[in-house]
């Protein structure tokens, strides 16, 4: 696949660099969302996989605009001495990652906590190099996977509840393999939802099955109503649907999973929420779905008391 190919090039560069440079700590991170997160990572002091940063707080956001590349001292290059990371990030070496559209995708960078001793202790061209590497493959891999996705997202699509024409347990299986794949792979923004509706089994109970299915018909087309493209939701059993969120930037979750629960309350719906976000190589989907889950019976809970 080509996310195996990217995740494994990045990887090998990041370790060739560590071992060929005076810079400990090397990384290939993603930029989404307002963030830089580190995805492919040869960590000694300071970075490590999974880790965020606020991206215009960043000493690549600095060597993107047009500030050096290669810093053999923090405190005494007046593009990054003022930094509030010069004191300990004492040298740094930077070169641009972007995507199949020419778009910035992330960065390939190396920082140390020791100033060089000599400034062509890193070669600029070898790190350049790497980095349209980094780029080039970045490119074929995403290219490679486009066919494949669309393939594999079809057949998940495919699996329809028959209740509610949503996806079904294990369309929603499918779409979290293909998920977890670009999360490891290229730190894709995803982010889980589950929610339960509050009163089925008293409409069950006073109503009927047939009042009690309608409910659910009526909470799935809300939750439909409610998804932007880049959305997937699904009924993942009895009264419980799961949504799949794409390039939300994580600050932005709560108002953004608020829109479901705010359109089932437009249908006359109650229920409880919880969403959790993913992030690469500490928080999977499996793990992102069971603190949705718990959140979820949390605020349950609360409401009921």
């Amino acid at each position: 696949m080509g996310s195996d190919l990217f995740s494994s090039s990045a990887q090998r560069i990041v370790d060739y660099l560590n071992a060929h440079t005076p810079l400990t700590d090397w990384s290939v991170s993603r930029v989404s969302g307002g963030e830089q997160v580190h995805i492919h990572v040869h960590p000694e002091t300071f970075l490590s996989v999974g880790q965020r940063v606020q991206w215009d707080e960043t000493f690549c956001i600095r060597m993107y605009n047009g500030a050096a590349r290669i810093v053999p001292d923090s405190q005494l290059d007046p593009d990054y001495a003022d930094h509030p990371e010069a004191q300990v990030v004492r040298a740094y070496a930077g070169f641009p990652i972007t995507d199949n559209n020419g778009e910035l995708f992330g960065t390939l960078c190396g920082v140390a906590n020791q100033p060089l001793e000599d400034e062509l202790a890193v070669d600029a061209d070898l790190v350049a190099l790497m980095g349209d590497l980094l780029s080039s493959h970045l490119a074929m891999s995403l290219i490679a996977d486009r066919e494949r996705r669309s393939v594999e997202i079809a057949d998940a699509l495919a699996n329809e509840d028959g209740l509610t024409g949503l996806v079904n347990r294990r369309g929603w299986d499918l779409l979290v393999q293909d998920a977890q794949q670009r999360v490891d792979a290229y730190g894709d923004l995803v982010a889980v939802a589950v929610l339960d509706l509050d009163g089925l089994k008293q409409i069950n109970d006073t109503e009927g099955h047939q009042a009690g299915d309608e409910l659910i018909r009526r909470a799935a087309s809300a939750l439909r109503s409610a998804a932007r493209p880049a959305d997937r939701v699904a009924r993942y059993g009895g009264d419980e649907f799961a949504v799949l969120s794409n390039n939300v930037p994580v600050h932005e979750l709560a108002e953004h999973f608020a829109g479901f629960t705010d359109s089932l309350a437009g249908h006359g719906i109650s229920a409880s929420i919880g969403f959790a976000p993913t992030n690469p190589g500490v928080v999977t989907l499996d793990d992102a779905f069971s603190r949705a889950d718990k959140a979820m019976y949390g605020q349950k809970q609360a409401r009921r008391d």
